[in-house]
């Protein structure tokens, strides 16, 4: 079955392969020399045969007319014209396949866009990483054949459900609303992971903290909510040596939360604590004494709605998408939204640093500051010009590089220390997010969602928020929503999970290894003990 093989993206003087060909398997050793780092791995291998169907990320064969994609987390499995499959030994890294390449697969180990992270600069603008690494040990990577049965196995803890998880930033919590949103859920059964503020230090006197209302927060815990830190406060602190005593008390506090969601640009997020002077080794081992194992990433795959609510699908997210949703229902608002999205999703990091001072200027009604205020207008409407010739040329299938690879957990090394990081979905609109029609095509492609949400915002522009005003009053939609989604639910079909329990499942995938035996028939195995994995075999 094996033609021919080769290295994408790394010096292949730096990098030694071993290759054991059998009738029943292929075995490939993939080494880096002494010394050796890379930033981009593939191993490319060509078949003797044509592949003529794919196992989806929904759990069903596809024809390989187009593109293809499985993360780690979906079955890694094809299927050759002559009817014998091939299937992946280990979850590990990424298949791809391109049909101008009808015999080849490309197994995707090493590459920025598996693990997006970014720090922010001096001028708040972003930087995605680039890490480079060098291979510990040698990588081990198999290729088994059969005609048989082959094992897939669910993502979800429901067996092959679709999974939904809430994670929220607690910006405009207020008492009233914590407590009104607190009911809402435990009267739909729905647990969700919750951000919050450690201390109370907020340019908004109305919002929650755990130094001020402790009390509701033990009564979401008993609920059976994540609690989570949402950075420690809500605004940042007028010194650093405030801030520094705030982050070394956080670090010994004592308290369970394994989440990490950063807020704003506090000076010890992730995302700025190199701009800030900590140390990566000393931020690290500060956020591994609290016991912290889950980081936001700080990135969206996109914004939900209509038609886009899974995150494991890559062609979910394209700027297609978005237009499609724009001119379903034409609208000044549906445009701006469309153009906010190109920004946010597809624009250049000085597109997205324009914009910010084009909102600032619309906010603080900048015309009419004199001749200076008039430069700035006509600057503005430049910009929209510009940029909305570029939305028009701008490719349908092009999607966020943070999201072309799909990637929902991922771990990263940082000072010495391994974290797992999370991508989020955007969701402002929980009407039209979770329709009827979302919850079902979430539930019939066993989707998943880690909705990044803000329960609490009240903002009118935002038709399908959840409540009407600061009293908890709901919009009207609102508890047919979370009874919706409670009812897929109820009937197997969705897995309404928290952060870490999502992640911590997602982790036991790379403890699962296939075999094969003589005969040809592939078996699984655990090398470590891990939570129950649901598995079954299929033809």
């Amino acid at each position: 079955m094996l033609k021919d093989w080769k290295i994408k993206g790394a010096d292949p003087s730096s990098v030694s392969v071993k290759v054991i060909s059998m009738p029943n398997r292929i075995d490939f050793e993939v080494d880096a020399a002494e010394g050796a780092e890379v930033q981009r791995l593939s191993l490319i291998v060509e078949f003797t045969e044509t592949l003529i169907s794919w196992r989806n990320h929904d759990y069903t064969w596809v024809d390989t007319s187009r593109k293809r994609l499985a993360a780690y987390y979906s079955p890694k499995a094809a299927v050759f014209k002559s009817g014998t499959k091939v299937v992946a030994s280990r979850t590990d890294g990424l298949w791809l396949f391109d049909p101008r390449r009808p015999r080849s697969i490309e197994w995707v180990l090493e590459h920025e866009d598996l693990a997006p992270l970014f720090d922010y600069q001096e001028d708040d603008s972003s930087a995605f990483r680039e890490p480079v690494r060098a291979l510990d040990k040698p990588l081990r990577l198999t290729f088994l054949l059969t005609k048989g049965a082959i094992p897939e196995f669910s993502r979800s803890k429901l067996p092959f459900s679709a999974i939904l998880c809430f994670t929220d930033h607690c910006d405009f919590d207020s008492l009233p609303l914590l407590m009104a949103q607190r009911k809402l859920f435990a009267k739909h059964g729905i647990r969700v992971t919750k951000g919050v503020f450690l201390y109370h230090y907020s340019k908004r006197d109305f919002n929650t903290s755990l130094e001020r209302n402790a009390d509701e927060y033990e009564l979401w815990a008993a609920d059976g909510h994540e609690l989570c830190y949402h950075s420690l406060s809500q605004s940042t602190r007028a010194t650093d040596e405030e801030w520094e005593k705030d982050f070394e008390d956080f670090a010994v506090d004592g308290r369970s939360w394994q989440t990490w969601i950063d807020h704003g640009f506090q000076p010890y997020n992730f995302t700025t604590h190199k701009r800030s002077g900590i140390d990566a080794d000393l931020w690290a081992e500060m956020m591994s004494r609290a016991g912290i194992r889950y980081l936001w990433n700080y990135l969206d795959c996109g914004n939900a709605g209509p038609g886009m609510i899974n995150q494991a699908d890559p062609d979910t997210f394209t700027f297609g998408a978005y237009r499609r949703r724009c001119f379903s229902k034409p609208s000044a608002k549906a445009f701006m939204d469309l153009f906010r999205s190109y920004i946010l999703f597809f624009g250049s990091e000085k597109d997205q640093m324009l914009y910010r001072k084009l909102t600032f200027f619309i906010k603080i009604k900048g015309w009419k500051y004199g001749l200076e205020g008039a430069w700035g207008l006509i600057r503005s409407i430049l910009y929209l010009a510009k940029q909305g010739v570029k939305l028009l040329m701008t490719r349908k299938d092009a999607v966020p590089h943070w999201q072309r690879f799909t990637p929902l957990f991922f771990r990263e090394r940082i000072g010495g220390k391994d974290f797992t990081f999370f991508q989020t979905l955007e969701v402002h609109d929980f009407i039209q997010s979770f329709s009827e029609t979302n919850v079902r095509q979430l539930c019939d492609k066993a989707g998943v969602c880690l909705a990044h949400t803000y329960f609490a915002d009240l903002d009118k522009r935002k038709e399908g928020r959840i409540f009407v005003n600061g009293e908890g009053a709901l919009i009207p939609g609102i508890d047919e929503v979370f009874e919706r989604i409670a009812a897929a639910s109820t009937e197997g079909k969705l897995w309404i999970a928290t952060l870490a329990e999502v992640g911590e499942r997602f982790d036991s995938f790379r403890h699962l290894v296939y075999d094969i035996d003589e005969k040809g028939n592939i078996f699984h195995r655990l090398e470590k003990e891990v939570q129950e994995l649901h598995l079954r075999y299929i033809n």
